[in-house]
């Protein structure tokens, strides 16, 4: 897993275009703290080849989650807001800037990383 800062997370968030159109794979939660969201999205610097990146976000402190059957017909045409501050980190589905916790999914905590993996399809 790959620390973000907000260079990497701009440069991510261009790449994947924030994952609209995108899908949402899995949402892990691993303890109270530790939570991961996994997105299928389409990755401009390889052609759109469609890819799966991972996002952990830790010292989760507020959260926002749906079960399995709701979370893959989510709406995800604004795609995904991700949000770093130096002391937070926040991620929520569709269009959310500086308001994550009004999102229909949020996760809000004090670090994100995240993982680039084959496409799951």
């Amino acid at each position: 897993m790959t620390s973000l800062n907000s260079n990497s997370l701009k440069n991510l968030m261009d790449r994947i275009e924030d994952a609209r159109e995108g899908e949402v794979r899995s949402l892990i939660p691993h303890s109270p703290t530790s939570i991961e969201i996994r997105f299928s999205a389409q990755d401009i610097a390889r052609g759109y080849d469609w890819i799966d990146v991972v996002f952990r976000i830790e010292g989760v402190n507020d959260a926002k989650l749906v079960s399995d059957t709701i979370l893959r017909s989510l709406d995800m045409s604004e795609g995904i807001t991700v949000e770093l501050t130096p002391n937070s980190a926040a991620l929520a589905i569709g269009s959310y800037d500086g308001r994550c916790d009004e999102a229909p999914v949020y996760i809000l905590g004090t670090s994100i990383g995240y993982e680039e993996l084959p496409f799951s399809g």
